[in-house]
């Protein structure tokens, strides 16, 4: 068998699509909010074959109790250099191998917890950073959820 091209990636564009967030209430203690804060997190990929390029869309909800009090989405694409290699379109759906997609997962984790930061400072919010995700698990529930 012949040996695969070398894939290589760079961040090409960033593009913060949306920021919403609500104040917590005055007087609402630490230990409460973090007892009743839930994350949730999506993702929705979009391959750009014609320019060599692969998006990914991150959309982020920050629920207390059941009030959503952040929200955020952006979208970060990725120049790939033999996009092939990693990336087959099939019909309607992206076969992406793990190993490739785990890579760009760790850098939109890692971005869009940055951006986070930066759009909360100054709000109580900001004390609740987007926690340290492990690739390999967030692609393990995003498989397990498209299996749904």
């Amino acid at each position: 068998m012949a040996k695969g091209k070398e894939v290589e990636f760079k961040l090409s564009r960033v593009r913060e699509i949306s920021f919403s967030c609500t104040e917590f209430e005055n007087g609402l203690a630490k230990d409460e909010i973090e007892k009743n804060l839930k994350i949730e997190i999506g993702f929705d990929f979009q391959l750009l074959k014609d320019d060599n390029e692969f998006s990914i869309n991150t959309i982020i909800k920050y629920l207390f109790k059941s009030d959503e009090v952040l929200k955020y989405e952006n979208q970060i694409i990725f120049k790939v250099k033999n996009i092939d290699q990693v990336i087959q379109h099939q019909e309607d759906k992206l076969n992406i191998k793990d190993e490739f997609l785990i890579s760009l997962l760790s850098v939109v984790i890692g971005t869009t917890r940055g951006m986070m930061i930066k759009n909360t400072m100054g709000k109580r919010i900001n004390d609740y950073p987007l926690p340290i995700l492990n690739p390999k698990e967030v692609l393990n529930n995003i498989k397990s959820a498209n299996q749904e």
